[in-house]
C-alpha cells in the first residue's frame, strides 16, 4: 500500500492502529483455543430448548433448593432416602410423580398457598391401577394427539430428572405376605421405564397405610408391611431409591393410619395425609447431577388420564359408593360430616362453610370442575365418579373490608355505627381514633381520623349567649359577636329665657280707707 501521502505523524498513527488490530485478532484466537480444548460442562449447568409448559414445569433442566446439595455419588446416600433440608416447593415441581387413586389424589389437593400439589404436567395418576399395567396400560394423553401412550413412554416423552412411583394398593390381596410375584410383575415395569429413560433417578415410594376402620375388612396391615420390606429390598437390588413415606403416614403406636389420614373407606389419603407426605417428600430429597441429554428439545403438554380408565375394583372397596371429602383452602371451617361415602347419584349430608374472621366464603370448588356458591352444601355424587371419589374444596379469600370511612358515611356519627366503642370527641376538627367493624366479613379495624374540616355553627346563639357546633359530641363554641352602640341625635333644648320685667307703675290707689 502507497502511504506516501501521509504525513510522517499520519503514518506513525496508522502503523499503531495496525498493531494494535493485529494483538486483537492474535486475542481472539487464543481465546477461541481456550473454549474449545476447555472440558464439557455439566448438562445441567446448560439451559434446556423446551419452552412448553412441562418444561417450566419442572421436566427439563431447572434447579432445586440450593438447601441440599447435590448427590455426586449415589452410593453415599444408601437406599432409604435420609432427612435433608427441605427442597422447597421446585423439587416437587421437578418430580414426575407416578402411581394409582392416591397419586392422583395429588391433583384434587391445594397447598397452604393454594396450588395444587402437582398438575397433569408432573402427574400420572390412574384410578385402580396395579403395578401389573405399567408396560400395558395405555393412560397418558398429550396435546394435539388422541394417541395414549404406557407409562414407560410417557415417561420417555417427558423427560423429568426424577420420578417418584408408588404402586402396590390395587396389588393387596389378603394376609398374605409372600410378595414375590408383586415384586417381579412391579421390577419388570420399573425396568421398562428404566429402558426407556434411563436418564433419570428411580425414586419408589412404600405403600400408604389402611385404617383400621377400612370398607374392605379383608385388607389387612400386614400385607402391606411385608410387601414394603420387599419393595426396599427390590431397591437396595436394583440400585432404586427407597421413599419410606409410612414414617410420615403411620401411626408406630396402633400400625394402621394416622387418625384422619385416609377417606371413609380407609384406604385412599385424605388431604390431612397428602399435605404431610408432601412436607415428608421436601425433606427427603434426592437431587443428582442431572444426566439428561442436551438441550432436551420438545416437550410436549400431557393433556392428562382419563376419566374411569379402568372401570374394575381391583380391592373392592367402592361397594357402589364413593368417597367424598370436604376440603378447606384459606381460612375456615367446616360444620359436618367432611368424609363421607356416597352412593354414585346420591346426595351426601349437607356441610357448611364459616368463615373465620376477617375471611370470606368464596364458594366450593368439586373436582370435576364444578363450583357451588351455597355455603350449606349437600352434594349429589355424579354417575360417573370413580373409585377416587369427589373432593369439595371451600374457598375462603380475604375480605375486601368495608369500614365506614368512605364519603357515604361521612355524615354518620360513629357512635351511630359502632356504639360498642367509640365515644365523640370534643373537637370534631381534632384526629380521633375509632373502632368501627366490616360490614362484609364482621373484621374490626381501628381508623384514626378527624370527622369534618370545619365546624358547622349554628344560626342563633344558645341561651348561655354562644354559638356552638352542631356536629354531635363537638364542644366548641364562638362568642356572639357584640354590637357597636350607634351615636344618639343632638336634640335643640326649649328657651327658658326670663320675660323682662315690667316698668309700668301701677296707679296709686285713689279709695281712702275706712277708719
Amino acid at each position: 500500500m502507497n502511504l506516501s501521502f501521509l504525513s510522517a505523524l499520519s503514518r506513525r498513527q496508522l502503523t499503531v492502529l495496525i498493531a494494535s488490530a493485529a494483538a486483537v485478532v492474535v486475542t481472539v484466537a487464543v481465546a477461541m483455543a481456550i473454549v474449545i480444548t476447555a472440558p464439557k460442562k455439566d448438562p445441567s449447568a446448560l439451559p434446556s430448548a423446551s419452552g412448553s409448559a412441562a418444561a417450566s414445569s419442572g421436566k427439563n433442566g431447572s434447579s432445586s433448593s440450593a438447601a441440599v446439595p447435590v448427590v455426586t455419588d449415589p452410593a453415599e446416600v444408601g437406599t432409604v432416602l435420609p432427612e435433608t433440608a427441605d427442597a422447597g416447593r421446585s423439587y416437587v415441581d421437578e418430580t414426575l410423580f407416578i402411581g394409582d387413586s392416591n397419586t392422583a389424589r395429588y391433583l384434587l389437593y391445594a397447598d397452604d398457598t393454594g396450588k395444587a400439589f402437582t398438575t397433569s404436567d408432573n402427574n400420572i395418576g390412574v384410578v385402580s391401577m396395579g403395578a401389573g399395567a405399567i408396560t400395558t396400560l395405555e393412560c397418558e394423553q398429550f396435546t394435539g394427539s388422541s394417541k395414549m401412550y404406557t407409562v414407560p413412554k410417557a415417561v420417555a416423552m417427558l423427560k423429568p430428572q426424577r420420578i417418584i412411583i408408588c404402586y402396590g394398593t390395587n396389588n393387596l390381596s389378603g394376609t398374605s405376605t409372600d410378595a414375590t410375584s408383586f415384586i417381579s410383575t412391579y421390577l419388570k415395569g420399573l425396568n421398562a421405564i428404566r429402558e426407556a429413560w434411563p436418564y433419570c433417578d428411580i425414586i419408589v415410594s412404600a405403600i400408604p397405610p389402611l385404617d383400621k376402620q377400612r370398607s374392605n375388612t379383608r385388607l389387612e396391615m400386614v400385607q402391606v408391611d411385608a410387601y414394603n420390606a420387599a419393595i426396599e429390598k427390590m431397591c437396595e437390588d436394583n440400585d432404586f431409591k427407597f421413599l419410606n413415606t409410612a414414617e410420615v403416614l403411620k401411626d408406630s403406636a396402633t400400625g394402621w393410619a394416622k387418625k384422619d389420614y385416609t377417606l371413609s373407606d380407609g384406604v385412599h389419603l385424605s388431604k390431612t395425609a397428602v399435605t404431610a407426605l408432601f412436607q415428608y417428600v421436601r425433606t427427603h430429597a434426592y437431587i443428582t447431577e442431572d444426566r439428561r441429554p442436551q438441550p432436551l428439545g420438545s416437550i410436549p403438554k400431557p393433556v392428562g388420564v382419563p376419566v374411569n380408565l379402568i372401570k374394575e375394583d381391583p380391592i373392592a372397596v367402592r361397594d357402589a359408593k364413593v368417597p367424598l371429602e370436604f376440603v378447606v383452602q384459606g381460612s375456615g371451617v367446616l360444620a359436618g360430616e367432611t368424609s363421607q361415602l356416597v352412593r354414585k347419584g346420591g346426595v351426601a349430608e349437607a356441610v357448611t362453610a364459616k368463615p373465620d374472621k376477617g375471611w370470606v366464603f368464596s364458594g366450593w370448588q368439586a373436582s370435576d370442575g364444578n363450583v357451588y356458591t351455597d355455603a350449606t352444601f349437600a352434594f349429589t355424587m355424579p354417575d360417573t365418579a370413580n373409585a377416587g371419589g369427589e373432593v369439595l374444596t371451600a374457598v375462603f379469600i380475604k375480605c375486601e373490608h368495608k369500614y365506614p370511612d368512605t364519603e357515604e358515611y361521612r355524615d354518620k356519627s360513629p357512635l351511630s355505627l359502632s356504639t360498642e366503642y367509640n365515644t365523640y370527641p370534643e373537637n370534631c376538627l381534632a384526629e380521633h381514633t375509632y373502632t368501627y367493624d366490616c360490614s362484609i366479613c364482621g373484621d374490626t379495624v381501628q381508623i384514626t381520623k378527624k370527622l369534618y374540616d370545619d365546624h358547622e355553627w349554628n344560626d342563633a346563639a344558645g341561651e348561655d349567649g354562644a354559638i356552638h357546633c352542631k356536629h354531635t359530641g363537638c364542644t366548641q363554641v364562638k362568642e356572639v359577636a357584640t354590637p357597636t352602640p350607634s351615636a344618639e341625635p343632638t336634640t335643640t333644648p326649649e328657651s327658658t329665657a326670663t320675660p323682662p320685667e315690667s316698668t309700668t307703675t301701677p296707679p296709686e290707689s285713689t279709695t281712702t280707707p275706712c277708719s
